[in-house]
């Protein structure tokens, strides 16, 4: 391999490990308020939590269009 092709990478290289070391930051720090909001530690626990948050939104988006329906039934509508 060409010594300017082997610099090139190591110039990526030098770009890409403070990215990542801020990308790491930006990870603990939603981590950090997940954990303080629902107290929940890990992307297992985040997964199952928003399959949770996501059967109540549908229950409550039933609930609501089984309300209207009866509303609309229940009174003529223009």
């Amino acid at each position: 391999m060409p010594t300017k092709r082997l610099l090139e990478i190591k110039r990526q290289i030098d770009e890409a490990i403070p990215k990542q070391g801020e990308i790491a930051g930006q990870i603990k720090a939603i981590e950090s308020q997940v954990n303080q909001k629902f107290q929940i530690k890990t992307i297992s626990e985040m997964e199952k939590k928003l399959k949770e948050i996501g059967k109540e939104i549908d229950a409550k988006e039933a609930e609501f269009k089984t309300g209207m329906e009866s509303l609309e039934g229940a009174y003529e509508w223009e």
